[in-house]
């Protein structure tokens, strides 16, 4: 059995068509198809997670912490003093 809207092939007991959406009930009649969802646009969002943008929401930004840096630069001063003596 074929769809006689879409002729996709359909099961012998089929009440609708599983890829156009017209079914027995409304006469397979024209506009009954399925209509595309709308989704977003994935490379809008590859763009914002993963792009360069800076005026991008989802941007991290990322902040020298100036303790860290001291206490590293302390650290490494440390050792390599007790490296010379």
């Amino acid at each position: 059995m074929y769809c006689p809207h879409c002729h996709s092939e359909l099961k012998d007991d089929a009440t609708f068509c599983p890829h156009c959406g017209s079914d027995a009930d409304t006469g397979w009649k024209e506009g009954a198809e399925f209509t595309d969802l709308e989704t977003p646009d994935y490379d809008e969002i590859l763009e914002n997670e993963f792009g360069d943008d800076p005026d991008s929401p989802y941007t991290k930004k990322k902040k020298a912490n100036p303790l860290a840096i001291a206490a590293a630069v302390i650290v490494a001063l440390a050792f390599i003093a007790a490296m010379i003596f």
